[in-house]
């Protein structure tokens, strides 16, 4: 260390120097997640990683983005409200064994609590989302465990997939924010039945242009059947440990 490394104007020059490096970083590969799915894992996994941003910090960025739009649009796939996980097929019943020991099931003590429940889902949701890495490692490990690689790197690679799939429905959000001001678009969203297999039909599309850059040269046909079976992964991820974790940590929270 020396004096110089102890002045505040090397303290302003190494701020500034890391704020405009960390943007243009940034900015150009959330541009190649989306238009170019799965290059940035293959630039990773090959060693070319100095000119692009940490996996990790482009995935909070990407995160930060995705909830920004969720939360001015309404929109968010994350999040579920205490009336889900009351009818829950797997643990909805032990769900309302464990209010009804500690909390009323009826009246003004019932409303507050399901209130600090959902205020405390919307909250969790934003970093529970960190679960769904090692979730979708595992599969991603399964479809291609010929490549014979180190668990940190499927953890990455799950970075650089999920990633890519928030911003698609960061995307989706951003419509969802459009449909305030165009009324038809707005009804077109609000429908579950349109809106969900979009959504799947998105995450099957995504992962399969990822999976031929990322990966090696695979036949059409496998590469979109892994695809589809990735998805799958994704939605059992979802619906099982996902929202179960978010269950618990809401009950927590509220009680």
């Amino acid at each position: 260390m020396h004096r110089h490394d102890y002045a505040l104007a090397h303290f302003l020059e190494h701020t500034v120097d890391v704020l405009t490096h960390f943007d243009v970083r940034v900015l150009r590969d959330l541009g190649a997640q989306l238009r170019r799915p799965g290059w940035l894992a293959a630039e990773w996994l090959q060693g070319r990683r100095v000119a692009h941003a940490p996996p990790v910090q482009l995935f909070l960025i990407t995160n930060l983005l995705f909830y920004l739009l969720a939360g001015l649009s309404h929109f968010s796939p994350f999040e579920t409200r205490l009336p889900y996980h009351l009818h829950a097929p797997l643990w909805g019943g032990w769900a309302r064994q464990l209010l009804a020991r500690h909390v009323p099931l009826a009246g003004p003590g019932w409303l507050a609590f399901a209130t600090r429940f959902d205020a405390a889902a919307h909250v969790y949701s934003k970093s529970l989302v960190f679960l769904f890495i090692p979730l979708l490692a595992l599969p991603l490990w399964l479809l291609f465990w010929r490549q014979r690689r180190y668990f940190v790197e499927w953890l990455s690679l799950s970075v650089y997939l999920f990633g890519g799939l928030l911003l698609l429905f960061a995307a989706m959000a951003a419509l969802a924010l459009l449909g305030r001001v165009l009324p038809p678009l707005s009804r077109l969203l609000a429908e579950d039945a349109l809106v969900v297999p979009t959504m799947f039909a998105l995450t099957t599309a995504y992962a399969a242009f990822f999976f031929e850059r990322a990966f090696a040269p695979q036949p059409l046909l496998l590469r979109w059947g892994k695809a589809v079976l990735f998805t799958g992964a994704f939605l059992l991820a979802l619906l099982l440990p996902y929202r179960f974790v978010l269950f618990l940590v809401g009950y927590w929270a509220a009680t």
